[in-house]
């Protein structure tokens, strides 16, 4: 949900602590919180609020993952001095762990942004009547 209007939503808060506080979001959800339960809608701006948080800290992820691809690119095109094996392959298992941190933020923020969506829809349909 990157572009959400999250400004009055009193739990998107502390957005340099992304990672952080998505945990602390999932935690506060119901156990039941899904596209089909009865959620409140405190429990639908929360699970708003950690896919924000899911959304932001993947991209911070990912820019930093691009950003030191390039650092790794001209530290090894460098001919002058070379990063030794064990460096790159401390590199290689770091990078492997925050894809997979990627993928899950990923996979989350689009649960839980569907999951609101439906809820929203929900909503709706339920004043109508």
């Amino acid at each position: 949900m990157p572009g959400t209007n999250t400004s009055h939503n009193p739990h998107f808060e502390k957005i340099h602590r992304a990672p952080y506080e998505l945990g602390y979001l999932l935690q506060r959800l119901p156990e039941d919180f899904s596209p089909i339960s009865d959620a409140t809608a405190d429990a639908v701006r929360i699970a708003e609020a950690a896919a924000e948080h899911a959304a932001n800290a993947n991209l911070v992820l990912l820019d930093g993952l691009a950003a030191l691809g390039e650092l790794m690119y001209v530290a090894g095109a460098n001919l002058e001095n070379r990063v030794s094996t064990e460096s790159w392959a401390a590199l290689g298992c770091m990078l492997l762990h925050i894809a997979v941190e990627a993928l899950f933020l990923q996979e989350t923020e689009s649960a839980l942004d569907y999951a609101v969506r439906c809820q929203r829809d929900k909503a709706e349909m339920m004043a109508e009547v």
